[in-house]
């Protein structure tokens, strides 16, 4: 059963292994083309427009699948667990609903709309719409982070014993309160700046590799408006992270002691056995900046010049840094699902006991949280174990779709149209 428990658990894992590389794409290019257009418009180049049209193929390729294994596949192996929906489900589900009614109901056909309509309609309209397209498409994350918020720093909840739950307790949330969580607006900034520079740098490394190797100048245009672009966004991801850490390091102790490898300052050293991470995850935070600088280096070069390999190193360089960064927020909260921090416990011992303060913050803990005996996925899986060799089929075959669809696009140039005058 520990077998399966952790294979199921990896399942949802792979769901979002493959859903956060796409989906930062999609959020990143949903902004980065209709800022094309606007160029295109103002410098009257129509080489913006076809580096616009082109990512668009991407655009609508690559939601489909990331929007699958994120927004839809993602949340269903979620609600398959009983502790995790009773507990936070009066705050998880209507921020759920709000993403899938927006990421399915509403992007999705807006992007098919968008790429449909290219040199269909007026070009001052058409970058209107995309940029419309971009800030319902927005929603989607911020409604994923106001969750990440909580799990740091629960803001707004309110905890009451139930014997008729399964973990013994009903755990809800003031959406209100939880939107005043002082560690959101930083997260949420630094997902969005964060997506549209990562997207922009790999874009101009793939752009700097075929204006190496070809001497295109439409490949010089791209490289070089996806460097500026990635640099500007970069700095205010680099501030907007460091505002984040510092609100973390005030308010929840255990992911600030699994960041940076030692306990906050504040916190008495009677608390500390209830805030111990599991994970040091300081290596990966001083990995993380290394890897930035790597990318730096790559985007002030690529202003200027081409270096072929630089670019290719910064390519895999900042889907690293991404997958780190978000490895980082995701695992530094263990061995808790949500952190109880420490005037929420006061408030329980005050309220209820020490006791039943201890049997929330144990409830809380990932470990129990894959309990078999509580998660229905793992029951599922038990019942019918043909779903994890599907599950391993289906990844090879969207891995391959992926990777020839991102071939496809990058290496492929289309025939260009003749534009009429507007």
């Amino acid at each position: 059963m520990e077998t399966l428990t952790a294979l199921t658990v990896g399942l949802i894992a792979w769901s979002f292994a493959v859903h956060l590389p796409l989906v930062y794409t999609v959020l990143g290019l949903v902004w980065l083309l209709p800022t094309l257009e606007v160029l295109g418009i103002k410098k009257n180049n129509d080489r913006y427009f076809e580096i616009a049209k082109r990512l668009s193929r991407y655009l609508i390729f690559i939601y489909a699948i990331g929007g699958l294994f994120g927004t839809i596949i993602t949340v269903f192996l979620a609600g398959l667990m009983p502790i995790f929906t009773n507990a936070a489900g009066v705050l998880l589900w209507p921020v759920w609903g709000v993403a899938i009614v927006f990421g399915v109901a509403i992007s999705l056909p807006l992007i098919g709309f968008y790429y449909r309509s290219f040199g269909k309609m007026d070009d001052a309209k058409h970058a209107a719409l995309g940029y419309v397209l971009a800030i319902f498409t927005s929603i989607i994350p911020a409604m994923f982070r106001l969750v990440f918020a909580f799990i740091n720093y629960p803001v707004g909840v309110v905890v009451k014993p139930d014997p008729n739950s399964v973990i013994g307790f009903d755990l809800g949330a003031d959406l209100g309160q939880a939107l005043t969580n002082p560690t959101y607006p930083p997260l949420l900034i630094a997902t969005l700046t964060g997506a549209v520079a990562f997207t922009a740098t790999l874009i101009s490394a793939v752009y700097t590799w075929r204006y190496a190797k070809t001497k295109d100048e439409i490949y010089k245009l791209g490289k070089e408006f996806f460097a500026k672009a990635a640099l500007i966004l970069g700095v205010i991801y680099v501030l907007s992270a460091v505002w984040y850490l510092y609100e973390v390091y005030q308010y929840s102790p255990t992911v600030a002691w699994s960041i940076f490898g030692s306990p906050p300052s504040y916190l008495p050293s009677s608390l500390q056995p209830v805030y111990q991470p599991d994970l040091n995850l300081s290596w990966l935070f001083y990995l993380n900046i290394v890897l930035g600088v790597i990318v730096l280096i790559h985007l002030a070069l690529a202003l200027r010049s081409s270096n072929a390999p630089l670019a290719m190193l910064a390519f895999l360089a900042v889907i690293a840094l991404m997958d780190g960064a978000e490895v980082l927020n995701g695992l530094a909260h263990l061995p808790y699902a949500i952190v109880p921090s420490p005037p929420i416990a006061l408030a329980l011992v005050n309220s209820y006991g020490v006791n039943f303060a201890l049997q929330v913050a144990n409830t809380l803990k990932v470990s129990t949280l894959i309990t078999p005996s509580l998660n229905s996925l793992v029951q599922l899986m038990g019942q019918e174990p043909w779903l994890l060799g599907f599950s391993l089929a289906m990844f090879v075959l969207f891995n391959v779709v992926l990777l020839a669809g991102v071939y496809y696009v990058f290496a492929l140039r289309p025939q260009q149209t003749p534009q009429t005058p507007k």
